[in-house]
């Protein structure tokens, strides 16, 4: 029956991205719902996730994308120490990548977690339970901060290995 379900559900969401509108019908057992499209100007959108968001949030989304963008320059700024051998100003460097590398996939974790928490309490204390189109933009924001944690780690990730290999290469 689940499996029915969700074939049910995921023949839907192919109607619906193919055909640029809600399907109409499913083929499935049990009647079919007609589903809206949100018009464009009420769709939630990323610049909304942040905005919406309270202050310890958009403080947490600010650190992880400050933190992705240093990654690059720390990594950028670099590479010019990797021709004039300076082992010290690399080391630095490398210091600098681990730290993003090793606090950002935490601290996206950590505002999600926040995030969902107060989502749940509020779940908690209304009655009848909420929509999931009422709970989305809460899960949006959580499913934000885990990205921008995952996408910090990755670019800090990639600019160390790269001048992990660099220095290797170098010392070769």
């Amino acid at each position: 029956m689940a499996v029915k379900a969700f074939k049910s559900f995921v023949a839907a969401g192919a109607m619906a991205l193919w055909s640029g509108a809600a399907a109409a019908e499913v083929v499935a057992s049990g009647p079919a719902k007609d589903y809206t499209v949100v018009p464009v100007s009420e769709r939630l959108t990323i610049g909304a996730v942040f905005a919406d968001a309270s202050i310890e949030m958009q403080l947490a989304f600010v650190i992880l994308l400050v933190s992705t963008i240093a990654s690059l320059a720390i990594w950028a700024l670099s590479l010019p120490k990797l021709g004039a051998a300076d082992a010290k100003g690399l080391a630095g460097a490398l210091g600098r990548l681990r730290i993003v590398r090793s606090g950002a996939t935490p601290l996206g974790v950590l505002a999600a977690s926040y995030v969902l928490f107060n989502g749940f309490l509020g779940i908690a204390n209304v009655q009848p339970a909420p929509t999931l189109t009422v709970l989305a933009p809460g899960f949006a924001e959580a499913a934000m901060a885990v990205m921008l944690g995952l996408l910090a780690t990755f670019v800090a990730v990639v600019c160390e290995r790269h001048l992990e290999g660099r220095i290797r290469r170098a010392a070769a």
